[in-house]
């Protein structure tokens, strides 16, 4: 939308054109103190839209069909045609501390989430900004939408806090049902990982029940379409956040949508991932002729057996059937609110928390087989099915990524550049693509705007400590009312687990440590490189200087603190969560060690006899 052109005003020069502006002024006073203008001033407001949050678990940058997959999302790619995709919106690169921002709109450090809690280094525990819950720093989402006149409603994961007391119900949310931890079965009331000794919901104030035939993408839709039944008395506008566990481990679906992918990928992770590539070139989301880049170790599809080929087809297979479910009951929903006409007067905002995840933990070390062995089934037979654990992998995450490099937990485009789209009916011209670059921190103070809601100062009554929202809103410049989200000098930086970035313009820089990096500060210009190939720290040293300064203040004045050198992720969740495992294990340990110890009886005794055998021998 172009903006207003400003035309050039004259004075009155002659006595005629003075007596013309003081009577035309005379008019304008007494048409204001008439009725009609009585009545065009005090006219109600446009009636304020509905919005809908659909938050996506792990989904990479080209997993769903507008923006490259082949995997079916019908609703999804409807939302965005008749929306805008954004091709350079960055979350945190792990669940916990997007969600923070996301539901605060300040860094996750100065909110509570400073990093994932299972992997959190010693150094970090007990700290301020390491609470692994939302602080009473932040302002809540739902407690200023609750407070500007929105009916709030809240279904699935959270994330943000253990216990009835850190529950979305405590930050202003009208009615919930949340998982109260990183990630759970979706069938059943069970822990995806040794990581709890239990998986929790809350529902309304209370633990939750969950029925029989639960399936988590399923029970959440028709909850929320029950929150919103029950409110319709108050004639409210709502907002409602169906926060999915699909895309993230396990990867489970009903039989029927895993089944739809049969064989689609056997022709292995390389011909799909270049399918993909060449379809957003085409779509106009990313440059044509980049090099995609390997990961560190990537495997060629040709060199695996094909008995691996076919596990890794059928577990890809999964994650496609459940991707594909999940579309299918936004799309559910959707239905409902057309049947309850309220679809016309609804936004929707669509996303994924982080990049793709690469870790198997089935196969992380001896331990964590141990435990998967005994809690779930892990045979190809029954892959995706009701008592099974699938993850798809680093080579099928590195897919999902398309065409970025690396993956969820690093600060590489692979682990922040997430699909986001906005549909906003009769605000926003639709099938809109654009690369300005935009921030979860952005997330909140768009949605008070869309909403209506002054973004809060930190100086409302009782607010004293309250931290103000740092992002931007999207809306001016998704309306055409702005060129631009950021300028060009704003600087955005992110830390955590052990992954540090800094974003200004077009610039990033970014450091990963072994061994998802090695360890060293890297700058790239992402407009003109999305993949992260071309360093240009040596040939561009002040911009390189300049950043890196401006990291460092971004550490301290967030309350950033680095983890050790030595620190590694993987190694310090084993360290984190070995008190749960143990007690997890109790009893197949038990038994294991009942089996040891009747070995060693068992050795003794035959060993004793063995010994007198040979005394008794003649000589």
């Amino acid at each position: 939308m172009p903006a207003p052109s400003h035309l050039p005003l004259s004075r009155p020069s002659t006595p005629r054109q003075r007596l013309l502006v003081r009577l035309s002024l005379l008019w304008a006073l007494a048409v204001c103190a008439s009725p009609w203008a009585a009545t065009a001033q005090t006219a109600p407001p446009a009636k304020r839209p509905n919005i809908v949050f659909v938050l996506l678990d792990d989904a990479g940058f080209s997993d769903f069909g507008a923006y490259g997959s082949e995997i079916q999302t019908p609703t999804i790619d409807q939302l965005a045609k008749t929306g805008v995709r954004f091709t350079n919106f960055h979350t945190a690169s792990t669940c916990e501390s997007s969600r923070a921002m996301l539901h605060t709109g300040i860094d996750h450090h100065r909110a509570g989430a400073g990093t994932l809690k299972v992997v959190m280094a010693d150094n970090q525990k007990g700290q301020p900004g390491y609470e692994g819950f939302l602080n009473d720093k932040a302002y809540s989402l739902g407690q200023l939408l609750h407070d500007g006149g929105y009916a709030t409603y809240f279904a699935g994961k959270w994330n943000l806090g253990d216990g009835v007391e850190r529950s979305p119900g405590a930050k202003g949310w009208d009615r919930y049902i949340s998982l109260a931890q990183t990630g759970a079965d979706n069938y059943e009331a069970k822990v995806y990982a040794p990581l709890n000794m239990e998986a929790v919901w809350w529902e309304d104030g209370k633990r939750a029940q969950l029925p029989a035939d639960f399936f988590s993408t399923r029970h959440y839709v028709d909850k929320m379409i029950q929150f919103i039944e029950s409110g319709k008395s108050a004639n409210k506008p709502f907002f409602a956040t169906i926060a999915l566990q699909a895309v993230h481990s396990p990867l489970q679906a009903p039989e029927v949508d895993i089944n739809k992918y049969r064989d689609r990928y056997a022709q292995g992770w390389e011909k799909i991932r270049s399918e993909r590539y060449q379809r957003q070139v085409a779509m106009g989301l990313v440059p044509a002729g980049m090099q995609l880049p390997t990961a560190v170790l990537a495997k060629p599809w040709a060199s695996l057996s094909t008995a691996d080929q076919q596990l890794y087809a059928k577990k890809m297979q999964v994650f496609a059937g459940m991707l594909d479910n999940a579309d299918q009951h936004i799309g559910r929903f959707r239905d409902y609110l057309q049947r309850s006409g309220q679809l016309d007067n609804t936004v929707f905002i669509v996303m994924s928390d982080n990049g793709a995840d690469a870790y198997e933990l089935n196969t992380l070390n001896l331990p964590f087989r141990l435990w998967y062995h005994a809690n779930y089934a892990l045979g190809i037979e029954t892959l995706g099915q009701k008592g099974s654990y699938v993850h798809y992998g680093q080579d099928w995450a590195e897919v999902s990524n398309t065409p970025l490099a690396s993956f969820k937990g690093t600060s590489s485009e692979g682990g922040m550049r997430v699909p986001f789209i906005v549909n906003y009916p009769q605000h926003i011209k639709p099938g809109g693509v654009t690369d300005q670059f935009a921030y979860a921190t952005d997330f909140l103070p768009t949605v008070l705007d869309i909403a209506g809601i002054a973004l809060p100062t930190g100086s409302e009554p009782g607010a004293a400590q309250r931290l103000r929202p740092t992002g931007s809103s999207m809306l001016p410049f998704l309306e055409g009312r702005a060129a631009a989200i950021h300028a060009p000098t704003d600087t955005i930086g992110f830390e955590g687990t052990g992954a540090d970035a800094l974003f200004r313009g077009n610039y990033k820089i970014l450091r990963n440590m072994p061994p998802a990096g090695d360890g060293q500060w890297h700058l790239y210009n992402l407009r003109q490189d999305p993949t992260e190939a071309t360093d240009l720290a040596a040939s561009q040293p002040q911009v390189f200087k300049d950043m890196l300064a401006a990291y460092d203040r971004y550490v301290s004045e967030n309350g950033v603190i680095k983890p050790a050198a030595d620190y590694n992720p993987l190694g310090q969740l084993l360290k984190n969560n070995w008190p749960v495992l143990v007690r997890q294990m109790a009893g197949v340990l038990s038994v294991a060690a009942l089996v040891l110890l009747a070995l060693i009886v068992a050795l003794v005794v035959g060993l004793r006899r063995w010994i007198k055998r040979g005394r008794r021998q003649p000589t």
